[in-house]
């Protein structure tokens, strides 16, 4: 199992220098202990070092950490082998498409960082890469209408052909509507759950988790093998406004779990964003309510554009074209681009980036890629932005 930190969880499988295997099962142990995220976040803080010295930590030890008042069933819990990983967690462990982080680790998503009550450990399972690009979440009424379907799966399928990543989770209606919309783009979707992430829940989501774990990520704060009970659903939803730029909401009705999500967005300080409904439907209700305490109207995907700052490509939106023979959405050619050129291509997203940055990773001179960056910048390729930062371009 990898320690997350790089482009594919295959390139980041645990060293020395991140975390062998007795302190991944011990993170493991410490998860399945199922504490608060403050609680397993100080002890955490405390054992970074070697997690696995936790559990042979005298009463003392553990009553000198500070900020920390453990109470007798707490460590109660830490002293019983019951939640010592089982076979079938290690044999999760040993997988290649599994990962695991936690605060504290360098690679943690800064995002959580701020918010309240943040997760201590995730598990990812899937080929995501990285937590810093550009994303938004959607999310929406179980119980969606056709309408509601339909506009999740264009704005997400739009939004993904900007590179954008978009996280929502995992359930039915709005949720699956979202992860399908990106799936059909090729692009990069988290389902955040609130269960292990090895749980197909529902079950008839199975094929779709597969899907986004090949093209994104399961993610959980929950070890594997942890059944879905429906105090954990609103307690995700933190995590799933914490790792976007921004919340939008689809469609839901007044008493919809979305709207738990929006208060989460809007303690976090990200942008609330909401779709109009029909007045007359109780589907719509949460969202037009949404909409009357100021949240941003979105009827079109620039509106989410212009939420997140992308002013210059909300302009002009992408209307992606399709290959009349395969129905594919068409593949820009860059085939006439030289070596230098792809590789600049490649390390852009929305996420703008110095020259400097930039040319430290391919391995240039900040001379040899300016010059490039100009020939791109003609071409459509990428777009510079103030203070000699670089983006991709609206032709990819």
């Amino acid at each position: 199992m990898a320690a997350v930190g790089a482009e594919t969880v295959e390139e980041i499988k645990p060293t020395a220098s991140t975390a062998n295997e007795k302190s991944l099962l011990a993170l493991l142990r410490l998860a399945n202990l199922q504490l608060s995220p403050k609680i397993t976040g100080a002890l955490l803080e405390r054992y970074c070092a070697a997690p696995e010295a936790l559990f042979e930590a005298t009463d003392r030890e553990l009553a000198e950490i500070p900020d920390l008042d453990l109470q007798a069933h707490h460590v109660a819990r830490l002293r019983d082998l019951a939640y010592i990983p089982t076979a079938s967690q290690r044999r999760w462990l040993e997988r290649s498409d599994t990962a695991l982080l936690w605060k504290g680790h360098p690679n943690y998503p800064s995002s959580l960082l701020d918010i309240y009550d943040p997760p201590a450990i995730l598990f990812l399972q899937g080929s995501y890469r990285k937590f810093d690009l550009t994303s938004v979440a959607i999310v929406g009424s179980r119980h969606a209408t056709p309408y509601g379907v339909h506009v999740a799966e264009r704005i997400a399928r739009e939004l993904a052909a900007y590179r954008i990543i978009v996280i929502s989770g995992g359930a039915r209606g709005i949720d699956a509507a979202t992860h399908r919309g990106v799936l059909e783009k090729k692009g990069r979707t988290l389902a955040v759950l609130g269960c292990g992430p090895d749980v197909a829940y529902p079950r008839e989501h199975r094929a779709l988790f597969q899907a986004i774990a090949q093209q994104g990520a399961l993610v959980s704060e929950y070890p594997p093998g942890t059944q879905p009970e429906a105090w954990r659903f609103p307690a995700r939803n933190r995590v799933i406004s914490g790792l976007a730029q921004a919340v939008l909401v689809v469609e839901a009705p007044i008493n919809s779990g979305a709207l738990i999500t929006a208060r989460y967005a809007l303690e976090q300080g990200r942008s609330v964003l909401a779709v109009p409904g029909d007045i007359n439907r109780p589907a719509s209700a949460g969202t037009n309510a949404l909409l009357k305490e100021g949240a941003i109207v979105v009827t079109e995907t620039a509106d989410v554009l212009y939420a997140l700052g992308l002013t210059a490509l909300a302009a002009k939106p992408r209307q992606p074209t399709l290959d009349f023979d395969t129905g594919q959405p068409n593949v820009f050619d860059t085939s006439h681009l030289n070596e230098l050129q792809r590789k600049l291509v490649e390390s852009l997203s929305l996420t703008p980036r110095h020259i400097d940055q930039i040319a430290q990773e391919v391995q240039r001179s900040v001379s040899e890629v300016s010059t490039e960056m100009t020939l791109l910048e003609l071409s459509g390729f990428v777009q510079r932005l103030p203070g000699n930062t670089y983006v991709r371009g609206q032709s990819l």
